[in-house]
């Protein structure tokens, strides 16, 4: 999978809000065993002219040589809304 930078970026500031998974791997001191996989959900809120927009990002994870690499990339908007 390759993922093409957004330009003209779309939001002045990002900030992570909160990081989890649901299985144990992903919050483990060490990467596991190549091909381990996990699935962590990424919150975070963007910020533009408009206002704040609260994002949220489910992440695949597959453990090679010792780190964690991208899988697969679903994205998505918190469904409350955004504080504007």
């Amino acid at each position: 999978m390759k993922l093409s930078p957004v330009s003209p970026a779309p939001y002045s500031a990002v900030a992570v809000q909160q990081v989890w998974g649901a299985e144990e791997a992903a919050a483990a001191a060490q990467v596991p065993a190549d091909g381990t996989k996990v699935r962590v959900r990424v919150q975070l809120e963007a910020q533009d002219d408009a206002g704040r927009w609260p994002l949220a990002y489910d992440i695949d994870l597959k453990a090679r040589s010792g780190r964690w690499e991208i899988a697969a990339l679903e994205s998505g908007t918190v469904r409350d809304g955004g504080a504007r």
